[in-house]
């Protein structure tokens, strides 16, 4: 009878220390989720990567050739609305700013390469779609997305191979972005991420002065940031 009673005692104790083992694997594996609205906002910090801007000229001064830009300064402000557990949209205010490098290319049969002393300063007003495959409550949540907008770019060009031009140039042309990126969750209400953006702006133009022919193609730029979000 004690041997019996021992046995069962023990069987027992197995089942508990099972059951106690597959609640706390299914608390574990159980996905974090995070108790806020649909509604967020939130700003980004970091870093803007033009690629070169390809010129053509044409008339007495022929040739093609890049502008160049050293990496700049990047920040962002948003706010969005999850419309459902996976799709959002956002309302989004960016300003970019890099140094110009060099001008690299061939002019009139010649290979030049000149420095170039100036700046590129991009505003971005854009509308995106976000989509969320683990849902917005995740504790990890990545996503991607895109949208459309606008851009206003002001151009300053102070010298060109250390001889001064002292040429400023503004214009607003369309803008279009895609979006990748995650958040994670840090409280009920805050959330750090980082996301990475490719912009393209159509900056493409023809303008003829002083008999030289000028062609400009878009602008691309890769926006990679640092972003914190508080959920309402």
């Amino acid at each position: 009878m004690l041997e019996r009673n021992g046995t069962y005692a023990a069987l027992m104790l197995a089942l508990g220390v099972l059951l106690v083992a597959t609640e706390a694997e299914a608390q574990i594996m159980q996905p974090a989720v995070m108790n806020y609205g649909r509604a967020y906002v939130g700003a980004s910090a970091g870093f803007v990567v033009p690629n070169d801007l390809h010129a053509t000229f044409g008339g007495g001064f022929a040739g093609s050739g890049d502008f160049s830009f050293n990496t700049g300064a990047a920040g962002t402000g948003f706010i969005g609305y999850h419309f459902n557990d996976m799709l959002a949209g956002e309302a989004e205010l960016s300003v970019a700013s890099a140094d110009a490098n060099k001008f690299s290319g061939a002019i009139n049969g010649d290979s030049i390469v000149v420095p170039i002393d100036g700046s590129l300063t991009t505003v971005l007003v854009l509308a995106n779609a976000i989509y969320k495959p683990l849902g917005n409550r995740a504790a990890f949540s990545p996503y991607i997305g895109g949208g459309i907008g606008f851009a206003s770019i002001d151009d300053t060009i102070n010298t060109i191979g250390g001889v001064g031009v002292a040429s400023t140039g503004s214009e607003t042309d369309f803008a279009a972005n895609l979006t990748a990126g995650f958040d994670l969750a840090v409280s009920n209400r805050w959330s750090l991420g980082a996301r990475y953006r490719f912009v393209w702006i159509n900056t493409s133009s023809s303008a003829t002065s002083g008999g030289i022919n000028t062609s400009i193609d878009n602008l691309t730029e890769h926006i990679i940031t640092a972003n914190a979000t508080f959920h309402f």
